[in-house]
Parts: structure tokens; sequence; C-alpha cells
């Protein structure tokens, strides 16, 4: 049975057709206003303005085209028809600052996107209509009338509108992708290509454009063309999904199921992840409440932050605080994205703005923590971190983040500390346990010189939490990163009490480098056996340390040694200017080829 797209994902894409269509005019109408870096002081500023003279028309104007920026389109509406009532009534303007009218048809036009953002097409019509019967040449307003007639399935007065829209401007790739989905739906699939191809030639990373052209090439049985036109269409534009559907279609149409399966996978993980947004998507179309819709956004922003997506998590974070300049989590998420990015000075702002509107908000400590870290602010990082468990102590997050700031400078018994609170909360944490065998193994060597008993007790402690992070590893579907330092860890410190079976198991385990190193060391001063045993088991493994990593002097000066006390003089001045090759300045490899040299001398 072929797979299907969820009716949610159809009624999605024709949903974002309007809302893209929306903003992609706001963008290209609006553009000198450009992106407020602040929208709630822009909002405040502006009402407030308007609250000590009403009749202030440009500045309404443009309280109204900001909130078409934010997607607020029911105050858009309101501040559109209240600048036509303020320029209905007074011919003459009222304040010094209204020395000039706007143009009203810009002000219908605005009307009209902002009545398309609330799916009121038939308003839509009659705004754009009215903006057109003043100002006849504007390309934008054409085409924004041909969209409404196209969501109304009137084709005809859509064509219309948009060829007079690629009159007045045929180097507009939205305009041109557009009228191309006006003859695809009327069936011209002829005149549908040209112009999709025309919007692509405007602009080759056109996603839309290019996955049109693919459903054109299918209806056509072009397989070739329509595969080639949905690769290109979901690399430009990964949020394309419906590109990987169809072209696990179009694959199984030329009988190669098995990309058609790869294919489908893919399109299934990436439903998965989009699906969300999509619901989100339609659930903002539903509701026109304020405090609804900045929630909403604020839930589509953090989902553009666990993606990744960090421009557009910002740009609907900040439309979140546009419908509600209060809205704490919505400056934490901003500070998060701006962290990611690298703009700390912005980020700490953020964060702070949270802060001052929730005092005891503990992911915004969090986040300061997290600006700070990433700056090896190290202190400040630590202290926010700190204050975030305090007010939460099951902040799991905040607790390793503690623990691995005092790791990192050394101080271990608090870093132990810090680690046995992580697994008190998360019982189950391998790399927990990893870390608090570390700190052990670092205070076990720190203290052995002077208290030999602390010693042993520590590395004790420290190689009980590193066999428990093995076998809480063993347990896991995939091997963790860190599990080859831990059997590494366990080497050393058996081998510092003497074990060496016990050491050899571990070191055999990690397969590292230097756990072969290690091996080779340890097997060359192994106790009991014979010397020419073990310096060829000991050359042996010294070997595969060199084999796996042939850039580190120090395992080419052991081989030099093992070579030398096996009498292999030869081969030992080979292995030792090869470490002086990697290190010309070490004074012990400079003398050991001395001594290497002398032998062959008198050989």
């Amino acid at each position: 049975m072929r797979p299907k797209i969820s009716c949610s994902t159809v009624i999605w894409v024709a949903l974002v057709g309007c809302h893209l269509f929306v903003l992609w005019q706001v963008q290209y109408a609006f553009s000198q206003l450009g992106t407020p870096t602040d929208i709630t002081t822009q909002i405040r500023t502006y009402r407030a303005q308007l609250a000590a003279d009403g009749a202030q028309v440009s500045i309404r104007l443009k309280l109204a085209k900001l909130y078409l920026q934010i997607e607020a389109y029911t105050e858009a509406v309101e501040a559109y028809q209240q600048v036509i009532t303020v320029l209905d009534v007074n011919s003459v303007p009222k304040s010094a600052s209204d020395a000039h009218d706007p143009d009203i048809s810009e002000v219908y036009y605005g009307l009209g996107l902002a009545h398309t953002g609330l799916e009121k097409f038939d308003d839509a019509i009659a705004a754009y209509q009215r903006s057109i019967a003043s100002a006849p040449d504007s390309a934008y307003t054409h085409a924004a009338l041909g969209n409404a007639y196209a969501n109304t399935h009137r084709y005809t007065e859509a064509l219309k509108a948009y060829k007079i829209a690629i009159a007045l401007d045929s180097k507009d790739k939205m305009i041109q992708h557009q009228i191309g989905n006006v003859y695809s739906k009327r069936g011209e699939h002829t005149a549908a290509v040209r112009h999709q191809r025309q919007a692509i030639a405007l602009d080759p990373k056109f996603g839309a454009a290019h996955y049109q052209l693919g459903l054109l090439y299918a209806h056509e049985k072009r397989w070739d063309d329509a595969i080639n036109a949905y690769r290109t269409a979901y690399q430009h534009d990964p949020t394309l999904v419906e590109a990987l559907y169809n072209l696990a279609q179009a694959y199984r149409r030329i009988g190669d199921t098995t990309a058609a399966r790869e294919l489908m996978e893919r399109f299934q993980e990436r439903k998965a992840v989009l699906d969300p947004l999509h619901q989100l998507r339609g659930a903002l179309q539903r509701t026109q409440d304020t405090t609804e819709r900045a929630q909403i956004l604020a839930n589509i922003g953090r989902l553009y932050l666990k993606d990744e997506n960090y421009e557009k998590a910002v740009s609907e974070y900040q439309k979140a605080l546009g419908m509600n300049p209060k809205f704490a989590p919505a400056y934490n998420g901003i500070g998060i994205a701006y962290t990611m990015l690298g703009r700390y000075p912005k980020a700490i702002d953020a964060q702070q703005s949270a802060l001052a509107l929730q005092p005891d908000f503990v992911e915004a400590h969090a986040g300061l923590g997290l600006a700070y870290l990433r700056q090896n602010r190290t202190e400040l990082a630590l202290k926010h971190y700190q204050q975030a468990v305090a007010l939460d102590p099951q902040f799991v997050e905040a607790h390793l983040k503690i623990a691995m700031i005092l790791l990192n400078r050394g101080s271990y018994a608090a870093a132990a500390e810090a680690y046995q609170t992580i697994i008190a909360l998360k019982p189950d944490d391998a790399e927990a346990y990893h870390n608090l065998g570390l700190c052990y193994a670092y205070q076990a060597r720190a203290a052995g010189d002077t208290r030999q008993q602390l010693d042993m007790e520590l590395t004790n402690a420290a190689l009980t939490a590193l066999k428990k992070a093995v076998d809480l590893s063993s347990q896991s579907p995939t091997q963790p990163l860190f599990l080859a330092e831990t059997y590494y860890l366990i080497g050393e410190l058996q081998a510092g009490k003497g074990d060496f079976s016990e050491a050899e198991k571990a070191y055999l385990a990690s397969k590292l480098p230097k756990a072969y190193h290690a091996l080779a060391q340890l097997s060359a001063k192994k106790p009991g056996a014979e010397p020419g045993a073990t310096l060829e088991t000991a050359q042996r493994y010294v070997q595969q340390a060199i084999d796996l990593d042939p850039n580190v002097a120090s395992y080419y000066n052991t081989l030099a040694l093992i070579e030398f006390r096996r009498g292999d003089y030869q081969q030992a001045e080979q292995a030792i200017r090869k470490a002086l090759e990697l290190e010309p300045n070490n004074r012990n490899y400079q003398q050991g080829l001395k001594q290497i040299s002398g032998k062959l001398a008198t050989d």
C-alpha cells in the first residue's frame, strides 16, 4: 500500500502558503522599516505616542506595519482601519509630525495583507482593489490580489491580476512562481513550466519553484526530470518534506524500489520532526487571542531552537514578545539562540530581560551560565549555574555544567561532590560515573606521595565508579564515546596497584593508542617472565600504538628503548630518529640518539 501524506500536512501546506505570502509581501514592500532589534520597545514607543496624540497617522501606520511583521493580523487590521478613519475624517493633518498624509494605496494594501493573514480573502480583495484604484502601477498589489483570488479558486481573475503584475515587474521570482501555480491549477502545464523556470532563473536556489517544477514534470511522466527537480528543491529548502515523498514516488515509478524505500524512510523521519511545527502553525491560524498567539509563537521558536535553526528561532520569539512583552520564556529563548550564534552581548541582555520580569526564572540563570561558559568566563558561569540549582535542586543540566567547570579547573573534590549529586538524580548516568572516577583518580594521584592510605582509598573509589560506568554502558544499545577512556583509566589505576593482569585486560578493552603504549611499557617490566618474551610482547604492543597513531613521538621513543634492550641498535636508531623528527628539540631524545649511535660505533 502506498504511503500517503497525512491530512494535517496537506492542510498545513495550504495554510502556510498564505502565511509565507504575507511575510514575503511585507519583506519586499516594507523593507525600508528593517527588522526591529527590540520589537517590544518599538510597539511600546508607538503606543505611547498615539496615546498622547491619536491623530499621528504616520505613527499608527508604522505600528500597523510592525503588526504585520509579527503576524499580529487582527491588530494590524484594527490599526489600518483607524488610519483610514483618521484620513477620511481629517483632510488636514493635526500633528506637525504628519505634515504629509501617507499614500492611501499603501494603507489599503497593508489592510489587504492583514485580511489575507486572517484568511478573509473577500475582505482582502476589496482592500487590494481600493489600493489599485489609487495606485494602479504597483506590481506587488496586483500580485497580492492574484493571490487572494487564487485562494478562493477564482483562477481566471487570479491570472488576470498576475499578468498585470508580471507586466509591471517581470524580475520578481515570487510573482513568476505564483502565476506558474495558477497556470498549473488551470491545467495549463506548458505555461506553468515556463514561469517556474523563469522564477528559478531569477533565483536558482528557490526551492518552492523547483518543487512545483517537479510536480509538473511528474504529471508529464518525465521521471528523471522530476527526480532532479525534487532533489534540488529539498537541497535548497529542507522544510519541503513533501519533496522527499514525491521523490520516493518518482523512484518507485522507474522501478528503483531501494531508493524509494530509503527516501520514504527519510520523509517519515523529517515529517516527524516538522509535524509539530505544522500543527503549531495551524493553531496560530485558528486563534487570534494575543496571549495564546504569544505562547504558540514561543513554542514555534523552541522547535526552531531544537532544530538548530537559530535565526528563525529569534524571529519567532521576537514575534511572541510583540504579542506579549512580558513573556519571560521568549527572552530566554532569544538568549539561548543568540548564545548558539555567538552573539553573547545580545544573549546576556535577553536573559537579563527575562530575569527582570521573573527573578526566580531558573532557565534564565542557566542561560546566562551558558553564555558566560562559551566565552570562558567560568566564574560568572559557575555563579549562575549555582543560582539555577539553588532555585531548582533537581535541575540536572545545571549540575552537569557545575561539575564540568569544577573538573576542568582542577577542583576535583568539589567536582566529585557535584557528580555524586548528579548520580543521586540520575542513577543510570554512565558518564557521570566515568567523570566521578576521573575525579577520584586525579585526587589519588595528587595524594599519593604524602598519604599512601588515602591514595589507595581514592584509587579503589575511582575503580568502583569506573567499573559502574562500564556496567551501565554495557546496557546501552550503542557504545558511549567515553567508554574507551574509561577502560584506559581502569588500566592506569590497576597498573598503579601492581595488578598486571587486570591492567592488561582493561588496556586491551580500551583499544586506544595510548593504551597499547602503556601495555608496551608495562610488558617491558613485567615481573617473573623471560626478558626476551616480555620485550617481544612490548615491541608488539608499541607497534600497535604507532600503527593507530603514527604522529606521537613518545611511542617511537619507547620503541627505541625496547629495541635498544633487545640489542637491535639499527632499529633503535630508526625509531629514535623518527621521534626526533616529531620533536626535534627534545633533549631526552637527543641524548638517546647519542647513546644508540655510540653502541652502533662500537659494534
